[in-house]
């Protein structure tokens, strides 16, 4: 991960230096595909996909998988967009040909709109840490009051944290543990394989056959809802730039009427490909055994993950493959993993803000703290906005249900039906699904654009371009069939 509050000095100096060649000054130069990772390895592999795993089984292992990988072109293009044109998401966007306001293209403020409905999935990460740490540290005998505390304090640190900048200090021993703690799933993948809940060829088969098993309306909704948290998600791709930036290569390359500047950003594009190579395969790894390991062991034995102790209820893949002992390991890792997501992805939002800002005039671009000023105010403003909708976003979900669909008909007996329990895990994948239906095509639309529109001197080749269209398609035609099959049942 790189540290979420490290900012360019203003008025540096620009560093012109080749790409490096060779297998260790190639790693040593990797860095952003690696934010990607710390902020993608959350809420969507450790809640999203082992609850979608626990309910439909293997039959999703197909989304779960092109989820990951079909974003790998759309990542890369946008990041030799800024490469080649030294520009934020925002600067980008307004390039295209498409109408303005105050010179900010429509597309970059319409998609921040639409973000703001997946802090959902913060709340949710907020929520479900808070269960967690109410499993471990009961702060009072009511649970409900006791999650309500913990929210409040997770909020509160994750703030601080922010404020501070004090990340940096911890950032190492975080990626540290949260990679030890992936990898940790895939090794549970093999060691499961001497239990009852073995995974044999025919459940990746059944996996792999692009079905939407017994109840389509719902596998439905939850493709669309993978689409947006898998692999480099929306929000990861609207990221990605701020990272390059952030990592000099941009600057590495030097002014495009410079000598060799074609050489050296070609150069850079191929360190940028290893980056998002790595980080695709890593994500699909991990991902996929998380998926694989929540359908063996929750699946097989009807556990359904919802409410406040979804982590808890969680940790049972580690439990019936290592023993009861990894209990703690698995709720350490989780934690981890919850809270470096929910800083980076909370810092790199104030980072769009900032952005958005600058390009509607509101700040001048070199005023580093007012730019600063903004991102704190943003940072600020999402823990206010998370613990409220992490305490009574379930209450607000089911009044407005009601609102909208009047009371719950009566069940057979003529007792109230039960309401559906609103908990930590469907805020995030409510979120998550907000983000593929809408924030998704949105950007896949924009980054294919501006795909066509690169410098020639760098733009992609023919090979790209078909498997950028092509992977285009794909998601599109995804998140197409899946919305009118969970409209029409």
């Amino acid at each position: 991960m790189s540290n979420p509050e490290a900012t360019p000095e203003a008025g540096s100096e620009p560093q012109i230096r080749n790409a490096p060649c060779g297998l260790f000054p190639i790693l040593a130069a990797l860095g952003p595909g690696l934010v990607v990772i710390g902020s993608v390895m959350g809420s969507g592999e450790l809640i999203n996909t082992p609850h979608q795993a626990a309910k439909f089984g293997f039959v999703l292992l197909w989304a779960v998988i092109l989820s990951c990988v079909i974003k790998y072109f759309l990542q890369i293009e946008i990041g030799r967009f800024t490469l080649a044109h030294r520009c934020t998401p925002f600067e980008a966007f307004s390039t295209l040909p498409f109408p303005k306001f105050r010179g900010t293209s429509w597309i970059g403020l319409a998609y921040m709109g639409v973000s703001l409905p997946t802090s959902l999935a913060f709340a949710g990460m907020t929520g479900a840490t808070a269960g967690m740490m109410h499993s471990l540290i009961p702060l009072t005998d009511n649970a409900e009051t006791s999650n309500t505390i913990w929210i409040l304090i997770v909020a509160f640190v994750t703030w601080a944290i922010l404020w501070r900048g004090v990340y940096a200090e911890m950032e190492k021993l975080i990626m540290i543990l949260v990679l030890g703690f992936s990898i940790s799933v895939v090794v549970a993948i093999f060691l499961i394989q001497g239990t009852e809940f073995r995974i044999g060829m025919s459940d990746l088969t059944k996996g792999m056959s692009f079905s939407l098993g017994k109840d389509p309306q719902l596998a439905a909704f939850a493709v669309i809802s993978l689409m947006g948290a898998l692999g480099a998600t929306a929000n990861e791709l609207f990221m990605y730039p701020y990272w390059i930036l952030e990592k000099g290569y941009a600057d590495f390359t030097g002014p495009p009427e410079s000598e060799g500047w074609q050489e050296r950003t070609r150069g850079w594009i191929r360190i940028l490909q290893v980056d998002v190579g790595l980080a695709t395969f890593l994500t699909t790894i991990i991902t996929a055994a998380y998926f694989l390991m929540g359908a063996a062991v929750l699946h097989s034995q009807g556990i359904e993950v919802k409410g406040t102790g979804v982590v808890d209820e969680l940790s049972r893949m580690f439990t019936d493959s290592y023993g009861p002992w990894s209990r703690g390991l698995f709720l350490i890792g989780a934690f981890c993993t919850l809270f470096s997501t929910l800083i980076v992805g909370i810092a790199a939002f104030a980072r769009m803000w900032g952005d958005m800002f600058v390009c509607l005039g509101t700040i001048p671009k070199d005023d580093a703290k007012g730019v600063r000023k903004v991102q704190r105010i943003a940072e600020a403003g999402y823990m206010i906005m998370i613990p409220v909708l992490a305490i009574y976003g379930g209450s607000i979900a089911k009044f407005l249900t009601r609102l909208i669909l009047g009371p719950a008909e009566p069940g057979p007996d003529g007792e109230p039906a039960a309401e559906t329990e609103i908990g930590p895990a469907t805020l995030v994948i409510a979120g998550q699904y907000v983000s593929g239906l809408f924030c998704t095509p949105l950007l896949i639309f924009a980054i294919c654009w501006l795909a066509f529109r690169t410098d020639k001197r760098v733009r992609m080749g023919t090979a790209s371009a078909v498997c950028l269209v092509i992977s285009v398609i794909a998601i599109t035609a995804c998140i197409l069939i899946s919305t009118v099959m969970n409209i029409l049942g």
